[in-house]
């Protein structure tokens, strides 16, 4: 006799560590220290310097803050570039890419024209 295959099927949640964005939606005047920003992200101090240092992100400038520091859009992008890492693993090369074309399509989305060349709906003015 032959016996179906079964599974078995639990409702139990097991707690693993996830890499999932999370949402974060501090005030808006809020500056974190490097510190705090990798404390929020879960990456070492070390790991913002590099992605600073191959432009995957960039820290505020004059607040009045000693060294790095970052606002609420900067902890966001943070935490896109260790999700991208997950896929990517070390192609900041390409995480710049897609990061670049993820800033570009929010901002076709958002609807702004910076070089005044398309139409609302997005068809190119002719000259």
């Amino acid at each position: 006799m032959i016996y179906p295959a079964t599974k078995a099927v639990s409702n139990e949640m097991v707690a693993t560590p996830s890499r999932w964005l999370q949402l974060f939606d501090p005030p808006a005047d809020t500056v974190y220290t490097i510190e705090a920003a990798a404390q929020l992200a879960g990456v070492p101090r070390r790991t913002i310097l590099v992605y600073c240092k191959h432009r995957l992100l960039s820290p505020l400038l004059d607040t009045g803050v000693e060294g790095y520091s970052f606002d609420g859009d900067g902890i966001r992008s943070l935490r896109r570039i260790e999700a991208l890492r997950t896929v990517c693993g070390d192609d900041f090369g390409g995480i710049r890419i897609i990061l670049d074309l993820t800033k570009e399509l929010e901002r076709l989305q958002a609807g702004s024209e910076p070089d005044g060349r398309t139409e609302p709906d997005g068809r190119i003015r002719s000259r």
